[in-house]
């Protein structure tokens, strides 16, 4: 009764997952066919340079002396009126020489340097917010480099008075290891996932790369909150409780230093992962609400039920994995260990349940393959797909189920 019941809750499961990828895909295709939709690309822009919004980019640092020169040089080198941008660095207590290295660029007039004792990046933030009257504010993290004509792409957007913020086109930079490569295709995913979730009006995160907001509607808010360490997340679901919308220029390309090592990618991942289930509670009055469209009604919500799916699946296989072992077991007892392994498509398992896994893995895939195109202009898939689908997605259960536990404790996370 109990393995039936398993069995009846994997399907549903699967269906559910396969059910939101179509959805996804076709709410893609409509988006993409508009020849110009105004909650996603915004209206034409504006006429001339003259006309463009000055623009405020905060780098919010702590022990960043050997990434910091690399992402400043980059915001200098935006191709964007000189007496319209400004680059305000702010040192958030850092222990190494970060403040002096950003200090060394000082002699350019978009530069201004702060310093402040450490307090987290929302504590940056706001700093950096009572001190410039820009008409945009943004962040670009301390890792990240910016493409030149990002703003470029960025800034007509906001000639939508409904759009209170804009997110980019965020990608790895320079992936050496097997694992950033992974990343690399997770990355691709996200560019897909953020486009379309934008002309759904569902955005439910403002990324630290290069994401850019309204400064009235900031001040409006109250400015950033710790937001359980993810201030990005807590501001984006704050901004749509307060009706306005998030929209994403894809081609405005940022490129992020991401984990090396395992350790320190589920790290970051229970952070991100524990920040959206307590953001959850503390927004639960949005999940299931048809105030807040497309958000409220399936985006949150699926959010949150493909973290228990996602577990679901993995207790689920390492069940099967153990079924496996014990059957390898008694036939090594029975005939020895066979060391010539075959392959014969006559005994691909072809049941409905691994059909819907294919087709699942299948469109995962071309969704990978549409990010791409998205964020870089390029066909196919990125490197680090294989490992991707095969090996991360055994990684995710790992720390969605970390942050569970901690979420369910309100343990709260380090930030590194």
């Amino acid at each position: 009764m109990l393995w039936a019941t398993g069995v009846g809750i994997m399907y549903v499961f699967l269906f559910v997952s396969l059910y939101f990828q179509v959805f996804m895909l076709v709410s893609f295709i409509e988006v993409r066919r508009r020849p110009r939709h105004p909650d996603l690309i915004g209206p034409a822009g504006y006429a001339d340079d003259d006309a463009l919004p000055s623009v405020a980019v905060i780098v919010p640092c702590f022990n960043e002396e050997l990434t910091v020169g690399a992402t400043i040089e980059s915001l200098l080198a935006l191709d964007y009126p000189e007496d319209k941008l400004e680059i305000i660095i702010v040192d958030d207590g850092s222990k190494d020489d970060t403040l002096l290295t950003a200090q060394g660029y000082e002699d350019d007039p978009r530069v201004r340097v702060f310093h402040k004792d450490n307090g987290g990046k929302h504590t940056a933030m706001n700093y950096a917010l009572a001190h410039t009257n820009a008409d945009l504010i943004g962040c670009l993290d301390a890792d990240s480099v910016v493409s030149p004509d990002a703003l470029r792409h960025i800034t007509p957007v906001f000639a939508d008075q409904r759009v209170a913020a804009v997110t980019p086109g965020i990608l790895i930079k320079k992936p050496e290891n097997a694992l950033q490569h992974m990343q690399h295709a997770e990355y691709s995913l996200s560019v897909f996932n953020r486009f379309t979730l934008a002309g759904l009006g569902s955005a439910f995160i403002t990324p630290g790369p290069f994401s850019f907001f309204r400064t009235k509607v900031v001040h409006e808010a109250g400015g950033w909150r710790h937001g359980h360490s993810t201030e990005d997340l807590e501001m984006a679901l704050r901004i749509q409780e307060m009706g306005y919308l998030i929209a994403n220029a894809p081609a405005a390309s940022v490129h992020t230093g991401t984990p090396r090592t395992v350790r320190a990618l589920i790290r970051q991942r229970v952070r991100w992962t524990y920040g959206f289930l307590r953001n959850a509670v503390e927004y639960r009055h949005m999940f299931g609400s048809r105030a807040y469209g497309n958000l409220g009604l399936i985006i949150l919500p699926m959010a949150l039920a493909s973290i228990g799916i996602a577990i679901f699946f993995f207790l689920r296989i390492l069940f099967y994995l153990v079924q496996e072992i014990e059957h390898f077991l008694v036939r090594y007892e029975v005939v020895g260990l066979s060391i010539m392994p075959t392959f014969d498509p006559f005994y691909v398992n072809t049941s409905a349940l691994w059909f819907v896994i294919y087709v699942a893995i299948a469109l995962v895939l071309v969704l990978i393959a549409l990010g791409k195109g998205l964020g870089t202009g390029k066909r196919g898939l990125p490197g680090g797909t294989p490992l991707f689908v095969f090996f991360y997605s055994f990684l995710v259960p790992v720390w969605l189920t970390m942050a569970v536990i901690r979420a369910v404790f309100k343990t709260g996370v380090r930030w590194r």
